[in-house]
């Protein structure tokens, strides 16, 4: 059995994909690097074991690196791409901007942003970002990764949720509706 901290062992760690940071077993394959295994971490206090489907695939975020895109791309006419400064295209993306808010409206414009422990800009910015452009609607990667959990648990559940320890009696999680009786 190899040691924790020698290449190829296991590791206990979190996903950083999203602001949940459910917790992870990793299987490092012997060349240090790769990820063999990778499964929720049933001890982990929150996520119990869960993790969608970004976390189980993190040694391809990471390792997958043959295609990947290292600069912004513009499309010429014929269809293919060409590499561009990052100047220019956030330029480009705010005239753009620009031209759907002069014809639509700001409202047209939708602002999808944040997540991550790498990527908290959508939450510094979004607001001035939606303010610049009159945007009014709004989403981040919460609406794809936990909003079911949370809808159940606060709707349906009167609050209760998974990741509060157990040793947090049910009354003292939240109220729960009782039946009138006539």
């Amino acid at each position: 059995m190899r040691h924790e901290n020698e290449p190829g062992g296991r590791r206990v760690s979190a996903c950083i994909l999203c602001e949940c940071n459910c917790g992870v077993e990793v299987l490092v394959g012997a060349d240090g690097r790769t990820f063999d295994r990778i499964r929720g971490d049933r001890r982990h206090p929150t996520s119990r074991g869960y993790t969608c489907n970004k976390a189980l695939r993190l040694d391809s975020y990471q390792n997958g690196g043959t295609g990947r895109i290292t600069s912004p791309l513009r499309r010429r006419p014929d269809g293919t791409y060409e590499e561009i400064g990052w100047d220019t295209a956030i330029a480009q993306i705010a005239a753009g901007l620009r031209r759907v808010q002069r014809r639509h409206g700001g409202e047209s414009i939708f602002y999808y942003g944040g997540g991550g422990q790498g990527n908290h800009l959508g939450g510094a910015y979004a607001s001035a970002t939606r303010a610049a452009f009159g945007s009014r609607y709004c989403s981040s990667p919460l609406a794809q990764e936990k909003t079911g959990d949370f809808w159940v648990c606060a709707r349906m559940l009167g609050g209760y949720n998974r990741a509060w320890p157990t040793s947090i009696s049910r009354s003292a999680r939240a109220p729960t509706r009782t039946r009138s009786r006539r």
